[in-house]
């Protein structure tokens, strides 16, 4: 793989050795953000993807990355809690968590908290107290209120943490942050000396992303992806001491557990070169796979077969503008209310109930996220709908 010099060094350790990739042109540059009308929906912001490895840490970094295309306000539906799935998983980690670390009737902060589930999760399960952080947070007006709870509005700062939590948590955020190091340098300078504060964070698993070849788990807000290696070189970049990396989530997510630490180490080993395999077959299969994509929606096309997208998430969002697929696949459906009625972001498709598949069942279900296939193929036998499922 070749490598090429660049004026913008790798945020995460400052390398300017960044091996290019995988590009993909015109994706929307919030894939969760839900529009009203198909004309607000194919006008959205869009952006343009470069993938690059850092040959020294092992960072995937999108170098076409502008974060002015990005606005987070309440339209930005990125919640999985829905998917029972999802939630399964979210509740034995939040037990998980509370159990090891004896989390009883202790203060918990969320950065990124999104709706606040997994907050709630953490005070109910120990009696705690929590904080959040997220600029998308709204309040949900079916529950009552519980002042065990306070949800900050706002994007987390360093000047936000001025209490002492016993655990700080961020789930699905550090990808989004496009300085990790001076965002993780800020707060272990916030922590100070609380060397007890246990700090937890989960992403997206890069090296997953790229041996499965999840090729739709690249998304414009992403500007950054660890992998394993990566994300602990960060941690420890930063001054804080690893206690463990694993994957989650059927290897969808990695989660990295610290604590504060003495002075980060120095001249630690370059890593790059021990990914470059990975990211060569992943380039290789997302042409591969585009290329069958496309003639499958001919085919589609051609034989006038009706086809829907379940899940309007991230993954779907990019298969459908990463293919510019409009009527091959003319409806989407989602398990969050809260989307129904409303417009993928790119490419303009509807949004509607499952439920609505009963009155005019489709021929095939397209899904972007095989982890899904059990749970959707249940609900699909409970609707009586006998449909060929896809895998995209």
């Amino acid at each position: 793989m070749t490598s090429v010099e660049t004026n913008a060094p790798c945020p995460a350790c400052g390398s300017t050795e960044l091996s290019p990739f995988h590009q993909m042109k015109g994706i929307p540059a919030l894939s969760c953000t839900i529009w009203d009308s198909v004309e607000e929906a194919k006008s959205c912001p869009q952006g343009d993807i470069e993938l690059s490895l850092c040959q020294t840490c092992g960072l995937l970094v999108n170098t076409a990355f502008d974060p002015n295309l990005l606005h987070y306000d309440e339209s930005y539906k990125a919640s999985l809690h829905h998917s029972p799935l999802f939630t399964r998983y979210a509740t034995g980690l939040a037990t998980d968590l509370v159990d090891r670390y004896d989390l009883h009737e202790k203060l918990v902060a969320e950065i990124g908290c999104g709706k606040g589930d997994f907050l709630k999760m953490l005070v109910d399960q120990g009696n705690n107290r929590g904080i959040g952080f997220d600029p998308s947070y709204e309040i949900d007006p079916d529950e009552a209120p519980d002042d065990r709870l306070t949800f900050v509005k706002e994007f987390y700062t360093e000047a936000h943490l001025d209490f002492a939590p016993d655990l700080v948590i961020a789930r699905q955020l550090l990808e989004h942050v496009e300085e990790p190091l001076e965002f993780m340098k800020g707060l272990r300078r916030t922590l100070g000396d609380r060397h007890d504060t246990i700090v937890v964070f989960e992403v997206p698993n890069a090296l997953d992303m790229l041996q499965r070849a999840d090729l739709w788990d690249v998304i414009y807000e992403h500007p950054i992806y660890f992998t394993p290696l990566a994300l602990k070189r960060l941690l420890r970049s930063a001054g804080f001491d690893v206690h463990r990396v694993r994957p989650a989530f059927e290897g969808l997510f990695l989660i990295i557990e610290a604590s504060p630490g003495a002075e980060a180490p120095a001249n630690l080993e370059p890593v790059g070169h021990l990914l470059e395999n990975d990211v060569a077959k992943f380039a290789a299969a997302y042409t591969d796979r585009v290329q069958k994509w496309r003639h499958r929606l001919d085919e589609i096309k051609a034989q006038g077969k009706r086809a829907v997208l379940w899940g309007s998430g991230a993954r779907g969002d990019t298969f459908l503008n990463a293919l510019r697929i409009h009527e091959e696949i003319p409806m989407v459906v989602d398990l969050n209310p809260n989307k129904w009625g409303k417009h993928m972001a790119g490419t303009g498709q509807p949004i509607h109930s499952p439920q609505d598949l009963k009155d005019h069942p489709p021929d095939l279900v397209v899904i972007a996220n095989e982890i899904y296939l059990q749970e959707i193929s249940a609900s699909l036998s409970d609707m009586g709908i006998d449909a060929e499922i896809l895998v995209a």
